[in-house]
């Protein structure tokens, strides 16, 4: 749960005011304004009954027992800032829904009397949204008649909130176009959502700078949590919270002392409560929950390709913004295997996924999809399959160099998410004729591959392996010579010693410490006639292996060059 509360000094001020009972209070909704009354008598109404409302849902706040934490995650000006998924706010209390919907009458009564008027036009999107009412906010966006932007926004406003982010995207940026030069800049300004380091390279450019706005497609385009998913939901979600910044700028929330800075902050940076009570300490609200970091750190976005998945961590700190997707409120790593082989001018990348293993994706539908994409540029090659096995293989084209993989199953039955997402390149080798791909491990099936496409179908979906089945290991050499040479090939499962640290596990992989290895098997073997790639295939008696981590190690070596090494890890979890 994301929480934000009045800080202590202000609290004290404003409960005796929530309680006084000097206070008048008129039944919300009730101001039926006559026909007569138009222009800016209209608006004066609407905002009285604003006011009225806003008041009544202070009165009527329910009490909650919510800790309050020894430390704010953020302190910004007199608001206390933290995230708990373990605590919750009750539910809105009935009597606050009907006053909210007389209130909703009364902006459609006054709405009919002037259509043109930013303010009653805004209100209206605004708590018919907040009353769960998305079809009739969207309604009453495209009924506006306020010209320039406003109508355009209040219509991805809508658009958003019911999930369309395609088309909530088009209307943005369809309103942000017709902005003044300034208001253009403000609202793709990302500062408030990056950490320091890509803050400082940002600021590096002023707005209008081709490269400014290069460095903010990026951002947004690595920021998403689905990259299969039409539209960018997390930059519509931006700007869903700009134009919420603009409706409480207009008319303030309960918390009393207006709009100000440190509101408008929080809540550009983890969105707008959706529920309130009354605390010891005063009026706390909560934000969507769970909320997730809402854009990569600095050092991801300027070479994913080297990040790894604990990069990609949903609460990785420092967390500067959170962001909770609707189609996301279970998001768990998934399980599967991937690897890489070269093809010309691009890499052909296997997925082999298991989503067995988390049981919100189990009896409903679901989306499996593989995306690769360099990550410097906002292109992402991919496949998607509606209704995918549980269990699967995807298969995607994509430039060759160093990627970005994001493999994604997900049921939109249970708001739930599987999702691999890390840096994949190719084995490292520098200066050398002859190199390697990656290791695709798959069940034997009583034949040895001839090519990729006769192990795919039966890669292994998981890394994590039983010692009591063989183990099939397909490669493919590159640059081997087409009339035929000798290659040495030595395939070693060595024990990944973990306490003693990173060093010494590839000290071990790479042989400089002498031990004995549990599996072994070394050939001399001929390379393709005919083409310069040589696939070859291997199966592993692995039954000697106990329960834990291992290296799978590959070693080629032919006349003229060092050895070329690619290698895999693999878990043991049983016999």
């Amino acid at each position: 749960m994301t929480l934000r509360r009045l800080a202590a000094s202000l609290v004290l001020a404003a409960v005796p005011f929530a309680s006084s009972p000097a206070q008048v209070l008129r039944d919300p909704g009730n101001i039926a304004p006559p026909a007569a009354v138009t222009g800016e008598a209209t608006v004066d109404a609407g905002k009285r009954a604003q006011q009225d409302f806003e008041r009544y849902r202070r009165q009527h706040l329910q009490s909650a027992s919510v800790g309050r934490p020894s430390n704010c995650d953020e302190t910004v000006g007199r608001f206390c800032y933290w995230y708990s998924e373990r605590q919750t706010i009750p539910p809105e209390p009935k009597s606050i829904a009907e006053a909210r919907d007389r209130f909703i009458s009364t902006l459609d009564s006054l709405s009919a009397l002037s259509p043109a008027d930013r303010w009653l036009t805004g209100q209206r999107v605004r708590y018919l949204d907040e009353a769960g009412r998305h079809d009739a906010a969207l309604a009453a966006a495209r009924a506006c008649k306020v010209g320039g932007w406003w109508c355009d926004i209040l219509t991805g406003f809508a658009l958003h909130e019911m999930g369309d982010y395609a088309q909530a995207g088009k209307l943005f940026e369809t309103g942000i176009g017709k902005m003044l030069p300034r208001d253009h800049c403000a609202w793709h300004d990302v500062s408030l959502l990056i950490d320091d380091d890509a803050r400082q390279q940002y600021r590096r450019f002023v707005c209008g700078d081709p490269q400014r706005t290069a460095f903010e497609e990026r951002i947004w385009f690595l920021g998403r949590t689905l990259y299969s998913m039409p539209g960018n939901d997390t930059r519509t979600e931006w700007y869903a919270r700009m134009t919420m910044a603009e409706l409480l700028k207009d008319a303030p929330s309960q918390y009393q002392f207006g709009f100000d800075d440190d509101e408008r902050e929080l809540m550009l940076r983890f969105g707008w409560e959706r529920k309130w009570a009354m605390t010891r300490d005063g009026i706390t609200g909560e934000e969507t929950t769970p909320a997730y970091r809402m854009i990569p750190a600095g050092f991801v976005i300027n070479e994913p390709s080297l990040s790894d998945s604990a990069n990609w961590r949903l609460q990785l700190p420092p967390v500067i913004a959170r962001y909770g997707p609707p189609y996301a409120k279970i998001l768990k790593p998934l399980e599967h295997q991937k690897a890489v082989f070269h093809r010309g001018d691009s890499a052909l990348v296997v997925l082999a996924y298991d989503s067995r293993t988390m049981p919100e994706l189990a009896g409903v539908p679901i989306t499996a999809s593989l995306v690769v994409t360099p990550g410097t540029v906002p292109v992402g090659y991919g496949k998607t399959i509606n209704d995918a096995s549980p269990v699967g293989v995807i298969i995607a084209m994509a430039p060759w160099g160093p990627l970005l993989m994001s493999a994604e199953v997900s049921a939109p039955a249970h708001s739930a998410v599987a999702r691999a997402r890390y840096g994949v390149r190719p084995p490292f080798a520098i200066g050398t004729r002859v190199t390697l791909s990656d290791l695709l491990f798959y069940k034997p099936y009583g034949s040895f591959p001839s090519k990729v496409e006769d192990a795919a179908p039966h890669a292994v979906p998981t890394e994590r392996l039983r010692a009591d089945e063989k183990l099939g290991v397909y490669w493919e050499s590159y640059g081997t010579d087409a009339s035929g040479e000798t290659m040495h090939i030595s395939l070693t499962v060595v024990k990944e010693v973990e306490e003693s640290g990173f060093l010494k596990r590839k000290a071990e992989a790479l042989k400089l410490i002498q031990q004995a290895t549990p599996v072994s098997v070394s050939v001399d073997d001929m390379s393709a006639r005919g083409s310069s790639v040589s696939p070859r295939a291997i199966e592993l008696d692995i039954s000697t292996l106990k329960k834990g981590s291992y290296i799978v190690q590959l070693e080629i070596t032919v006349a003229g060059q060092y050895t070329v090494r690619a290698e895999h890890r693999i878990e043991i979890i049983g016999p």
